[in-house]
């Protein structure tokens, strides 16, 4: 096979191979299990596709690209993005990523190198063989899901959210479910395209329906409608495409059908729609607090906003009263489940509007694509464009993790590719070999298919095999941190301290951006009774994160239990800056306050804590104490009463009472 052929397929290979990979591996030997083992996966793949690219360059001597506007937007996003990240007041975090998450600057490059390189591939050939690696994956995911939702499992996983524990390869129903709503409309091309035999058609019709049922058993709403929305542009791409004028008809009468059925189920909330209500309800009253927080962060930062990926920090500190109150420090959110919003919080306007161009000029090139291709040709594009809209649906209420975002900018790219055919530029480089003489009357394409080949320069393959090395030992540093982390967990359940705490040494040294691996060493420390060593390692996690509010008042407690008051103080007080209305810890710093001999300002963050929240006989107690020291006999009564009307059997206001009789 000819060479520049030959290195275009093991790109496309590699390609889908990254996208199956990303959905299906995860490893239980790191203590993230799921997202930071794909987000190295797919950022090795990464690596390897472009370094075939470099290879093929440094061979023919010549660079060839689409040129498209599309490229403008991708730029103006990644500049945004630097923007977003220098900002940040812990850049080196938001470059990484936050675990779990890893939507740090370092993977939105990841993802923008994987458009151009989609871009790239699929300009001149189908995308076909991508589709049949999706639906391939789609099995083991969707039978797996289904296999949780029936009762057998056997990894055993310990549960960490309430509802069905049905996320399959994904740790989390929710990314579970949207992508499995991204795929289905690729599995409804299988069922329809006639370039399929009637078994393989059968199969994929089968796989949409699995998708689907595996998306309503985890019980996350999104991936069924991203899924609905999806399989629907590509239905009725295919009723068009070949019912004619009966076609036409057809789609319009199904879709005043579906719009009533919907609108009436809805409305009703019977059957099969009540569910989906309760659902849908249960899911948008979680969501709205989040979104809130993430508009109220836009409106103080509205240019440049937080940092990229730092709307952890900041959640508790704009967080509305009555959440914090129901709450309290039970859910550490570290994203506002809303694509879009995430971008205005961390980037504002500057990230927003040039994320939103991208999605509008890929929007632009499905239309094209749709009204250029015909046939089967346009059935498949429907296929990417369904899967792209399914994408773009679920992002409303949902996360950009590894998995997603980069099926998400890979389709991008093939609809960029297949939707405007962008035209091909050559740069030239020196050395290149001369090309053969085009023959008469005919015009010599940009890239022939017979390319001469200079030697392959050693110092380019050498330069080449240094920096897929150090890139392979740079990206690889989250995942062997977190596989340290994971060794330090083993050591201290088997009760080997030392094993643990050397592991969890181990682990921030090697990604020391991140403060959850010096904050587990501070816990296995303190456990020890090692406080002034955990004080040190709890200062290393705030240094590293100064929003960090767990440290912050891990910090505090350890200062208190060492006799290092001034600084307890100190850090108390930071705890109130960075989480003004959660009422345990106005209840916590209050008790503080109050044994320190600062009665008012213990007396006025116990008032505010029982204010929003009154249904905690201990805080109530505290309030009594409180009063009691600032002279407030009667009021410390009355705190001490209502202390017994929510717990007639609390020892310490019934003590007091008689105290004060």
């Amino acid at each position: 096979m000819q060479f520049v052929a030959r290195t275009l397929r093991w790109q496309r290979w590699l390609l889908a191979g990254l996208l199956v990979a990303g959905a299906l591996i995860f490893s239980r030997a790191t203590y993230d299990v799921f997202n930071t083992t794909k987000a190295t996966v797919i950022t090795l793949g990464a690596f390897a596709t472009l370094a075939v690219g470099v290879v093929r360059v440094a061979r023919t001597r010549r660079a060839v690209l689409p040129v498209t506007r599309v490229w403008l937007a991708v730029g103006a996003f990644l500049l945004a993005a630097l923007v977003a990240t220098l900002v940040s007041p812990t850049p080196l975090w938001s470059m990484v990523g936050h675990p779990g998450r890893h939507t740090g600057l370092a993977m939105y490059t990841v993802y923008a190198v994987l458009f151009g390189v989609a871009l790239r591939l699929y300009r001149d050939h189908s995308p076909a063989h991508l589709a049949k690696a999706l639906l391939a994956a789609a099995v083991p995911v969707s039978v797996y899901g289904l296999a949780q939702a029936a009762g057998i499992e056997p990894y055993g996983w310990n549960p960490v959210e309430g509802g069905p524990q049905v996320f399959a390869t994904f740790g989390n129903a929710n990314f579970f479910s949207a992508w499995l709503g991204i795929v289905t409309p690729l599995a409804v091309w299988g069922a329809l395209t006639h370039t399929w035999a009637p078994g393989w058609r059968a199969g994929s019709g089968l796989l949409a329906l699995l998708s689907v049922g595996a998306c309503f058993a985890s019980n996350s709403l999104q991936g069924v409608g991203a899924a609905v929305l999806g399989s629907t542009l590509v239905a009725t791409v295919w009723l068009l495409t070949t019912g004619g004028r009966v076609g036409r008809l057809r789609v319009a009468g199904g879709g005043l059908a579906a719009v009533g059925l919907l609108a009436v189920g809805v409305g009703t909330g019977g059957g099969p729609f009540a569910a989906v209500r309760r659902g849908a309800a249960a899911s948008l009253a979680s969501r709205v607090p989040k979104w809130e927080v993430a508009l109220a962060m836009f409106r103080d930062r509205p240019l440049t906003g937080f940092g990229l990926g730092d709307y952890a920090g900041w959640y508790h500190t704009y967080r509305p009263e009555a959440v914090a109150a129901r709450d309290g420090l039970a859910r550490a959110v570290d994203a506002p489940h809303s694509v879009p919003l995430d971008m205005l919080a961390s980037g504002g306007l500057l990230l927003f509007v040039t994320y939103l161009a991208f999605v509008v000029l890929t929007g632009v090139a499905l239309v094209r694509g749709l009204r250029r291709t015909g046939g089967e040709e346009r059935l498949l594009f429907a296929a990417f464009g369904g899967a792209w809209v399914a994408y773009q649906a679920q992002a409303l209420v949902s996360i950009d993790v590894p998995p997603l975002a980069s099926l998400h900018w890979v389709i991008a790219g093939i609809i960029v590719a297949v939707g405007t055919r962008p035209p091909l530029r050559e740069w030239v480089l020196p050395g290149a070999p001369a090309l053969p003489a085009a023959r008469p009357g005919r015009k010599r394409k940009a890239q022939p298919k017979t390319v001469p080949l200079a030697p392959a320069p050693p110092a380019v393959i050498g330069g080449l095999v240094v920096a897929l090395l150090a890139g392979a030992w740079v990206t690889t540093l989250p995942l062997r941190a977190d596989a340290a982390a994971m060794d330090g967990v083993r050591h201290s359940a088997t009760g080997s301290t030392r094993g643990a705490t050397d592991s969890y040494r181990r682990a921030a040294d090697l990604a020391p951006w991140e403060p959850r691996y010096p904050s587990m060493l501070g816990g296995a420390l303190n456990e020890l009774g090692l406080e002034e060593r955990a004080y040190e390692a709890y200062q290393e996690a705030v240094d590293r994160d100064p929003r960090g509010l767990t440290n912050v008042m891990n910090l505090a407690r350890v200062a208190v239990s060492i006799d290092r008051h001034e600084e307890a103080a100190h850090w108390y007080a930071r705890a109130l800056e960075l989480d003004p209305s959660t009422p345990i810890i106005l209840v916590e710093v209050g008790r503080y306050w109050l044994a320190q001999g600062d009665v008012t300002d213990a007396n006025a963050l116990l008032e505010r804590a029982v204010h929003l929240r009154g249904d905690q006989a201990d805080w109530w107690v505290a309030l009594g104490e409180a009063r009691s020291a600032d002279g407030d006999d009667e009021g410390a009564k009355e705190a001490f009463e209502r202390a017994l009307e929510l717990n007639p059997a609390h020892e310490g206001a019934v003590q007091a009472l008689e105290r004060l009789a």
